[in-house]
């Protein structure tokens, strides 16, 4: 498996502090909202994010600056850029919207800047470098704004 050079500030032996923990900090959610998320999380499966963007407690990009301030990475506005279509164009559509995932810039040394929405997923990076043949520089992005950068983009 090829390495990915990431910019990521938590090193493997560190632990990521709690995302509930860090909404609760950053006054986005309150501890009753945060309870109630987890009980819904239990009754009904996903992950605590998804389920606090359900209810209605968080907004998506509130969500992403947290998530990649969990884990140490940069969060992107892909609303206040434009998309590179050649670097999108450097992973398929179809895998890309899998993994909520999109290429949007190279580096000037020649990696892949790709914003994703759950930089938690574990499978996502080996996807990723499986489908690319160059250094992968990860970020965090909203959802909704991937969808939107795959639909803007046009590429099958």
């Amino acid at each position: 498996m090829r390495r990915a050079n990431l910019t990521h500030a938590h090193s493997g032996d560190e632990p990521q502090p709690m995302l509930g923990r860090l909404l609760i900090d950053k006054g986005l959610v309150t501890k009753d909202q945060l309870d109630e998320a987890l009980r819904e999380r239990a009754i009904h499966g996903g992950l605590l994010g998804e389920t606090l963007l359900r209810l209605g407690f968080v907004f998506d990009t509130d969500l992403a600056r947290v998530l990649a301030e969990q884990v140490g990475i940069p969060f992107l506005n892909l609303e206040a850029i434009d998309v590179d279509a050649g670097a999108a164009g450097m992973v398929p559509r179809s895998l890309g919207e899998e993994l909520g995932a999109l290429p949007v810039r190279f580096t000037p040394e020649g990696g892949l800047v790709i914003a994703v929405a759950d930089p938690t997923d574990a499978t996502l990076l080996p996807q990723l470098q499986l489908a690319v043949n160059c250094p992968l520089v990860l970020t965090v992005a909203t959802l909704s704004s991937i969808r939107n950068g795959w639909r803007n983009n046009l590429r099958v």
